[in-house]
């Protein structure tokens, strides 16, 4: 009964390792995805800054084009002082100058003001694209290292299958209703079929085993099952399981 209970534990073990390396093989593709976003986030802000960059060129090129008309408008304010021939005129006339001179400043202060936000947009816009030319770079090595863990845990998991089903053949070969029984309650059992007892708690279900019944666990004579769980049980702190167990890793 130990070298089936043994047998058993082993197996326990191989679909354990199995299940752990398949769900982190599963990951994988989501980490390329989340990588992949990441960049996606950091071109949408170059996308952002270029069409802020451009809004202002435009307003540059609005503003010196009003520029150009206030002077137009000043020279020939100018021009018309010298027909003029009443003083109501005049001082209307010139208070007309001074009005698009200072329109003309104001303009041209603007005009400042929006040459220093192109030239700190286009430094933003070459931050942001130097940022997406490292992501990118680095995006390419995760990629690769991932795709390589991908692989490799891949053949990982068919050397423990390949195992697995060797391992299986004995114990049917021993006891076929045993190895249905075993993946009776894998299916139902969220995967785990035989569970360890120690000091006397099953270490799934982490219910205690009345005293008697554990008492017989620990000789070992019986294939014996969780009072509450129902999976099968072994003692955990029994070295020749322990050594089954190592076996795997």
């Amino acid at each position: 009964m130990h070298n089936k209970i043994r047998l058993l534990v082993e197996l326990q073990e191989y679909d354990t390792k199995i299940t752990e390396i398949e769900h982190r093989k599963e990951k994988l593709p989501k980490e390329i995805e989340a990588i992949s976003k990441r960049i996606e986030k950091v071109k949408k802000q170059l996308e952002t800054a270029s069409e802020n960059l451009n809004a202002l060129k435009k307003e540059r090129r609005q503003v010196e084009t009003d520029i150009d008309d206030m002077e137009t408008r000043i020279k020939k304010s100018n021009e018309k002082l010298s027909t003029i021939k009443t003083n109501k005129e005049y001082r209307a006339a010139l208070k007309e100058i001074d009005e698009l001179g200072e329109e003309k400043a104001r303009l041209e202060d603007r005009l400042l003001e929006i040459m220093e936000a192109i030239e700190a947009a286009e430094r933003k816009q070459n931050v942001i694209k130097q940022k997406i030319k490292e992501e990118e770079k680095a995006f390419e090595q995760e990629k690769k290292e991932i795709l390589k863990e991908e692989k490799a845990l891949e053949m990982e998991i068919n050397k423990l299958k390949e195992q697995r089903e060797r391992l299986c053949q004995e114990i049917n070969s021993m006891d076929g209703s045993l190895l249905e029984r075993y993946n009776f309650l894998r299916l139902r059992k969220g995967g785990i079929a035989v569970s360890p007892v120690i000091k006397g708690v099953c270490q799934t279900c982490h219910l205690g085993i009345p005293p008697q019944k554990f008492n017989e666990l620990i000789k070992g004579e019986k294939l014996m099952t969780c009072p509450h769980c129902m999976r099968i049980i072994y003692w955990g702190d029994d070295e020749r399981y322990q050594e089954k167990k190592e076996e795997v890793q």
